[in-house]
């Protein structure tokens, strides 16, 4: 009877309008991420900060000539021109900067350096000025300690830390390559808002298809002909099969989209540092893992919350505590992206409620032991059995109770009963 219950709530729902509008919108996401490149390229033109024209006012101390080599080594004079306001107030100054359409004017009198300008919402701007401020403030207190360049470069040297991970079984160990590591954190991310909006999307649809019916009074005639439970499992894997036939079209386009950019259509902006087509297949494999999972222990919750309402309006008010709970596992996940294998990185990749997000990003930026990765799936999957059995309980009492909603005094005894 199952299957029967599963092709009606699967074909009811997938030549829906809500359906196929979401599908679409999934398509164009990844459709637009092709176009991202070239967008972002476009914008960073956009935020550049162009040529720096600025006049100097010295107050105290002669700091004019380091300003000028320090954009005469690095920019050149057609990006960044300084000009030595001689002679000059400071009204007068600002009033040549006006005329003569200057970036600015720039009063020195360390440590105080200040920019009078009519564009000072420029922030592209600002932080050039003030990085050709800093490397010439650098040299002129170099010069007046009596370093040397090359000592100066010492001095200012920077360090290149390499990380190699060393395993039980591999004694030289394998470094970290920080870029990889980057992508694993971008990929990370990406995946796991995936399995969030899905938990959301679809245990949210769960909820509230089973209030329909009890509203609608139908689930009378239903549960003379089946089950609850199989009327419940029905709905669960109905509704998990219209997730994975959409997931799959996302991800479809989203490959169709990597060939068609390979094609170089797309000129210089063809190329992300992130590609579907670059994606471990075992990274794949957890993801799809962990989101069936997921949803079928989250997808049981929401049935027992739909089934002990009264009416639709009131799914939001059982849904909204199952939400929760769900952000607070996304949270977890995102901050154990800066330890994946801390202590509270571990303790909530074991938890039934925030083990599908975290131990899935935890998979993708690390390895953790083959332990714990067993020890979360199968903690899951008796949570998924011990979790269906109680809600297919409230499921059984609930569908058939109309009126005043439940209190939880009551739903626990129903269960002892």
């Amino acid at each position: 009877m199952i299957p029967v219950l599963v092709k009606r709530d699967f074909m009811s729902r997938v030549k829906g309008a809500p359906y196929i509008i979401t599908t679409i919108l999934g398509m164009l996401v990844f459709i637009g991420l092709t176009f991202v490149p070239a967008l972002v390229g476009y914008l960073e033109s956009g935020f550049e900060a162009g040529h720096l024209d600025v006049m100097v006012l010295e107050q105290t101390e002669s700091f004019f000539p380091y300003l000028q080599e320090v954009s005469e080594d690095v920019y050149g004079q057609e990006e960044v021109r300084f000009t030595l306001a001689a002679g000059l107030n400071e009204k007068e100054a600002f009033q040549i900067v006006l005329e003569e359409n200057m970036t600015g004017l720039l009063l020195v009198d360390p440590p105080l350096f200040t920019l009078a300008t009519i564009d000072g919402s420029n922030l592209a701007q600002n932080s050039r000025l003030q990085a050709i401020i800093n490397r010439a403030l650098t040299r002129a207190n170099a010069e007046r300690l009596g370093l040397s360049e090359e000592e100066m470069g010492t001095l200012f040297q920077r360090v290149d830390l390499r990380v190699r991970q060393i395993g039980t079984a591999d004694a030289d160990g394998k470094e970290i390559d920080s870029e990889e590591y980057s992508q694993s954190l971008v990929l990370a991310y990406f995946l796991l808002f995936m399995i969030y909006m899905a938990l959301v999307m679809y245990g949210n649809m769960v909820a509230s298809g089973v209030a329909e019916e009890k509203s609608s009074r139908i689930m009378e005639v239903m549960i003379a002909t089946v089950k609850p439970l199989e009327l419940m499992f029905g709905k669960i894997i109905g509704i998990g099969a219209l997730g994975i036939l959409q997931f799959a079209i996302w991800i479809g386009t989203g490959l169709a989209m990597m060939g068609i950019r390979k094609t170089g259509l797309f000129g210089n902006y063809s190329q992300l540092g992130l590609a579907l087509g670059n994606i471990p297949v075992s990274t794949l494999l957890w993801f799809g893992l962990f989101f069936l999972l997921g949803f079928f222990f989250y997808a049981s919750i929401f049935a027992a919350g739909g089934a002990v309402v009264s009416r639709v309006e009131e799914v939001n008010q059982v849904v909204t505590i199952i939400l929760m709970i769900i952000i607070v596992g996304f949270f977890a996940s995102f901050v154990s992206f800066s330890n994946p294998n801390s202590t509270f990185a571990v303790a909530a990749s074991l938890i039934p409620f925030t083990s599908p997000m975290v131990m899935f990003s935890r998979l993708v930026l690390t390895n953790p032991p083959t332990i714990q990765v067993v020890s979360s799936v199968l903690i899951l999957l008796v949570s998924i059995v011990v979790g269906a059995w109680i809600s297919s309980r409230i499921y059984r009492i609930g569908v058939l109770m109309y009126g005043k909603r439940p209190s939880l005094r009551e739903v626990w005894r129903y269960l002892k009963n």
